[in-house]
C-alpha cells in the first residue's frame, strides 16, 4: 500500500524519516525516528536492520506490513481509502459531541505516497456546540455545524487507484482551526507523524499508531459513560476497522474520537454516514413498437371504357363499266395496229 522514500538528516539525536509532507496552507506531516540504536540503515529491499529497541522494532514492523502489502484495488478503513474506479461517496453529517471545534477533511496522498494534502472540507463547526455543554456538547447541523454549500450531505469523488484518508482537525480553544488532528488511518496517528505548522503529534498513541475512527454498524450511546466495547456487546474498535463494498452501497457510519487528554475512547465526538452513489445501469434497448398499419386509401374507381358502337357498313363501290364508245375506240386502235404489222411483214418478204 505504501511506497516510502527515506531521507535522513545528520542530527545525532534524530534520524529524520521523510514519510509524509502533506500541506494545507503551512500544514505538513513528517516523521522522526529516535537514533537510540546507533541509527537505522535502509537496505535496497526496504528492510530495517539493528532493531534492538522494542520501539524501533514496533515501528519497523508497522512500516514493513504497510509497504510490503500488495496494492489492493479497494479498501475503506483504518488502512486507508482506495477504489479501483472513480467512485462517488455521499457523506451525511450525523452528530458531534465534543468541546472542540472541529472540521472533517478528505486528504489525498501525493505522488509517490510521500505526503498527504487536505483537498476537500466536508463539514465544519462554526462553534464548539449548539449551547455550551448541554447534551454532552451537542452540535447539530444548521446551528453549530455547516458545510461549504450549506447541504447536510456532501458528495466526494474518490479517483481510481488514489489513496485517501479522512482527517478530523480540531481547535482546542486556541483559535487555530488546524491545530491538531486525528486520522481515519491508524498509522497516521503514530507519534512519528506530525503537523509542521503546529508541531502537533499524537504522543498518546503507540509508535505503530492507534485507531481513532470506527467504521460500520456500531452503536453509540451519548448518555452512557460505559466503554465502546461494552456498548457494542464486547466488540472493540478493532472489529469496526473497515467497510466492504456492500456495506458502502447499503450505507453505514464512520465516527471519530478526537483523543481529548485523560478521556477514554468513546468514538462519539464526530459522526457521519457514508454511502456510495450507485452507478447508472444501462437498461435494455426497447424494441421498436410497430405502429398501426394504415388502411389503404381507395383511389378513384376507373370508369368503364364504352365499347365502340359500330357504324353503318358502307356498300361496295361498283366498278365502273366502260362506256360503249370507249370500247369501240379501243377495238379500232387494235385493228390498225394489226394492219400495220401485216404491211410491214409483206415489205420484208420482197
Amino acid at each position: 500500500m505504501w511506497s516510502l522514500f527515506f531521507k535522513f538528516d545528520d542530527r545525532p539525536k534524530y534520524r529524520r524519516l521523510a514519510i509524509v509532507d502533506s500541506r494545507h496552507g503551512n500544514m505538513a506531516f513528517c516523521a522522526l525516528l529516535r537514533n537510540n540504536t546507533g541509527g537505522i540503515r535502509v537496505m535496497t529491499t526496504l528492510m530495517l536492520v539493528k532493531k534492538t529497541s522494542f520501539t524501533v522494532a514496533s515501528l519497523a514492523t508497522t512500516i514493513l506490513l504497510s509497504i510490503c502489502t500488495p496494492v489492493r484495488a479497494f479498501m475503506f478503513g483504518t488502512a486507508g481509502i482506495q477504489f479501483d474506479e472513480d467512485t462517488n461517496i455521499n457523506f451525511t453529517f450525523d452528530q458531534s459531541h465534543s468541546p472542540y471545534q472541529s472540521s472533517l477533511w478528505v486528504a489525498q496522498a501525493q505522488s509517490g505516497n510521500n505526503g498527504y494534502t487536505n483537498i476537500a472540507r466536508l463539514f465544519n463547526e462554526t462553534k464548539p456546540s449548539d449551547n455550551g455543554s448541554a447534551n454532552n456538547w451537542e452540535a447539530t447541523f444548521g446551528n453549530a455545524v455547516t458545510s461549504e454549500n450549506g447541504s447536510i450531505t456532501q458528495t466526494f469523488t474518490f479517483l481510481q487507484d488514489q489513496i485517501y484518508a479522512l482527517l478530523l482537525w480540531s481547535d482546542t480553544g486556541t483559535g487555530k482551526p488546524l491545530e491538531q488532528y486525528v486520522s481515519s488511518s491508524t498509522f497516521m496517528n503514530s507519534p512519528q507523524w506530525w503537523a509542521a505548522g503546529t508541531q502537533f503529534r499524537r504522543d498518546e498513541c503507540l509508535v505503530a499508531g492507534c485507531q481513532l475512527a470506527v467504521f460500520g454498524n456500531f452503536r453509540l450511546d451519548n448518555n452512557s459513560s460505559d466503554s465502546f466495547a461494552n456498548i457494542n456487546g464486547g466488540k472493540g474498535p478493532e472489529q469496526f476497522s473497515s467497510l466492504t463494498i456492500a456495506e458502502l452501497a447499503k450505507g453505514t457510519k464512520i465516527s471519530f474520537d478526537d483523543a481529548k487528554p485523560k478521556t477514554g475512547l468513546d468514538f462519539k465526538d464526530f459522526t457521519v454516514s457514508a454511502q456510495s452513489v450507485p452507478k447508472p445501469v444501462p437498461g435494455p434497448v426497447p424494441e421498436p413498437v410497430p405502429g398501426p398499419v394504415p388502411e389503404p386509401v381507395p383511389g378513384p374507381v376507373p370508369q368503364p371504357v364504352p365499347e365502340p358502337v359500330p357504324g353503318p357498313v358502307p356498300e361496295p363501290v361498283p366498278e365502273p363499266v366502260p362506256e360503249p364508245v370507249t370500247v369501240f375506240g379501243t377495238m379500232m386502235g387494235l385493228g390498225a395496229l394489226a394492219a400495220a404489222r401485216r404491211k410491214k411483214k409483206r415489205g420484208q418478204q420482197r
